[in-house]
């Protein structure tokens, strides 16, 4: 994912890749942004850190019970 996408990985039907379509096995926009409403949920945080080339790393914090 490149750095200047970062930012609005989490927005809804947010894509990064505009050229892909639903045709084509792309998705709605709407993965990371249930992940992110469910994570805060439950009173935690959700990253992202990514290099092109090298992949991305998703990093969730959910407070203990």
């Amino acid at each position: 994912i490149p750095a200047e996408d970062l930012p609005y990985i989490f927005d809804r039907f947010w894509k990064g890749d505009r050229s892909r379509s639903r045709a084509s096995g792309a998705g709605s926009g709407l993965g990371l942004a249930i992940a992110r409403q469910l994570v805060q949920a439950h009173g935690g945080w959700i990253d992202a850190q990514s290099e092109v080339g090298e992949g991305t790393r998703f990093i969730i914090e959910l407070p203990r019970g």
